[in-house]
């Protein structure tokens, strides 16, 4: 079935729903950033792939909104579909809101589901609409309608997250949880993103690609913690497991039933923007609710010892893998056909080779040379260039370890740079180091750190359109909250235990993109009259490509920073290696 033809059957079937306008986000019930194939209707309705999105449908019109890494991406997929991109951040972007009042006449009706935005995002929607002069049905469940062969929901079996890569039991969790909740007023939690569950009941699972995570919920009260899954998903030993660890199993799809059971008694911790606008609907008008940050995401953002050694161990693995995969990229090109998607299949090779590697934590990001400049390109068999000896290569990529989970970018020159590919080069490097040295008072938030990366480019006028650094889990999702580094405003402080990446980057379209990630790790550096300051550690292992670095751009700081982190990299992974490998790594992390 064409784009076209879809848009056509939503259409027919927003008229027998009485609606002049269907939203259509990139979302599930849990808010997930990556989606079981039977929650990728955007992706489905459009034929735009990326991961990021919202199509709005009038009966006449049709609209896409995405940021800047998925521009170039978007208006390739759009291309023929009579869908209009509308760039997110640009000035002459109009809001949703605001093509809707555009296209719609005043007393119309825009429908969405309201399972796939949270309760936040639902809110400012509705009011949004109504200041426009139009009506909202967040009720509007159509999928099933319009998608014959919808695929079915995740049948996969869950696992145990061992305690020795959890540092913590489930029932030493549910402990931590019961405590907050006491310290914030309240004696209820729901527990709806699926990192969320995977953390607070030690469960892996394989449902969504890339994040090991299996689909249910979560509620825990003072007395009761009920985890809602299908109960084909848990073998009886991890059933029993966590059983006698006090927590009762319930089939997934009761969790409905369970909230709109809730008392006058029952005070909810609830952080607005992690429960959808459904599950919060369901809330009985006599219970109450208190306004908090999630309580499990604020808790697993802070990794515990165990975590933080686990972390740094897969790490050690990802840094072979990635040297090896490094060596085989500068020997091989020029001598035999590699391409963007070959070099994705070779690092998931190389990954498998190290012991307790699970999965990709993202699809390979293999940029050459133009392609680097699409911030989340993804190659595909017809746009997939060969790669050859010469310009930038950037690759972003990540892998699930049961000890922990990564993501990193490494750019390499495979020719001669010039001077412009030297000059970026240099600046991405100084702006990552910088970030790396920092020392700063507890209570500094990310927003106020971003500006380091971005110092040096800034200098140069040059900026880059994402954030500078995410949190990540510890062999949960590569993406995790609550922190961030970036320009936006973020009122979650960097604390001791939180790990985050560190990537700025320069894209020059048409020409090359640049961009260098390492994990970082907060830690406490020192106490003084002034109080707590902390620093970061830098855990990733893989050495940065000198060739393209204009030396005398660097400070005597930024030289010695990089000259340790070569020493480390090279103590830590030479062991690891064969001679060849320890003398072609000795090489590349050799002082400049």
């Amino acid at each position: 079935m064409e784009t076209s033809d879809r848009i056509n059957k939503l259409r027919d079937s927003m008229a027998s729903n009485g609606i002049a306008a269907y939203i259509a986000p990139s979302s599930d019930p849990h808010l997930s950033e990556y989606l079981p194939d039977c929650w990728k209707l955007r992706a489905w309705l459009s034929g735009f792939t990326g991961s990021a999105g919202t199509l709005v449908v009038t009966t006449t019109k049709a609209a896409l909104w995405t940021d800047s890494r998925y521009f170039l991406q978007a208006e390739q997929e759009l291309s023929g579909s009579g869908i209009e991109l509308c760039k997110l951040g640009l000035p002459n972007t109009p809001s949703i809101e605001d093509w809707l009042g555009q296209n719609l006449e005043h007393g119309q009706i825009v429908g969405f589901d309201g399972r796939l935005l949270s309760y936040m995002q639902a809110a400012k929607l509705i009011k949004d609409i109504k200041q426009k002069g139009l009506k909202s049905n967040p009720k509007v469940d159509i999928i099933n309608e319009i998608w014959d062969e919808r695929p079915d929901m995740p049948t996969g079996k869950a696992f145990e997250h061992e305690l020795r890569y959890a540092g913590l039991a489930v029932n030493e969790k549910l402990t931590i949880i019961r405590k907050e909740l006491t310290k914030n007023s309240a004696n209820a939690c729901i527990l709806s993103a699926l990192d969320e569950v995977a953390w607070a009941f030690n469960i892996r699972g394989n449902d969504i690609e890339y994040n090991p995570v299996a689909m249910a919920y979560g509620f825990i009260t003072l007395e009761k913690a009920t985890l809602y899954i299908d109960p084909q998903k848990l073998s009886e030993e991890l059933a029993n497991n966590l059983v006698q660890q006090g927590v009762t199993i319930k089939n997934y799809g009761k969790i409905g039933k369970a909230i709109k059971s809730a008392t006058a008694e029952t005070i909810f911790a609830l952080d607005k923007s992690r429960i959808n606008h459904w599950l919060y609907s369901l809330i009985p008008k006599e219970s109450k609710t208190i306004k908090t940050l999630s309580i499990p995401t604020k808790l697993k953002a802070i990794k515990n010892p165990i975590e933080i050694e686990n972390i740094k161990q897969s790490l050690i693995k990802d840094g072979v893998a990635m040297c090896k995969f490094i060596h085989w990229v500068e020997n091989g090109v020029g001598k035999e056909q590699i391409t963007e998607t070959t070099i994705a299949e070779k690092l998931v090779e190389l990954r498998s080779e190290q012991e307790g590697f699970v999965s990709e934590s993202f699809g390979t990001i293999a940029g050459y040379r133009e392609h680097g400049a699409i911030v989340h390109y993804s190659a595909s068999a017809e746009t997939a260039s060969q790669i050859k000896p010469e310009g930038f290569l950037l690759v972003d990529s990540g892998g699930q370890y049961l000890q922990g989970t990564t993501d990193i970018t490494r750019t390499t020159h495979l020719g001669q740079p010039t001077q412009e590919e030297m000059e970026d080069y240099t600046l991405v490097l100084k702006g990552m180091i910088q970030l790396s040295m920092a020392q700063f008072p507890a209570g500094t938030r990310g927003s106020q750190l971003d500006i380091l990366a971005r110092m040096a480019m800034w200098n140069k006028g040059v900026n880059y359109g994402h954030g500078t650094g995410h949190g990540i889990g510890a062999f949960l999702n590569v993406h995790e909250g609550p922190q961030s580094i970036r320009q936006n405003e973020n009122p979650v402080t960097i604390e001791p235990g939180m790990i985050q990446s560190n990537e700025p980057g320069i894209y020059r379209a048409g020409k090359y993109g640049i961009r260098i990630e390492n994990l970082i790790i907060c830690r406490e550096a020192m106490e003084t009259d002034s109080g707590k300051f902390y620093n970061f550690e830098t855990v990733t292992l893989c050495p940065i490509d000198t060739k393209p670095i204009k030396v005398d751009m660097l400070s005597p700081e930024e030289r010695s920073w990089l000259t340790d982190y070569h020493k480390m990299v090279y103590e830590k992974l030479a062991p690891r290696l064969n001679q060849s490998m320890k003398d072609w790594l000795l090489k590349k992390t050799k002082e400049i």
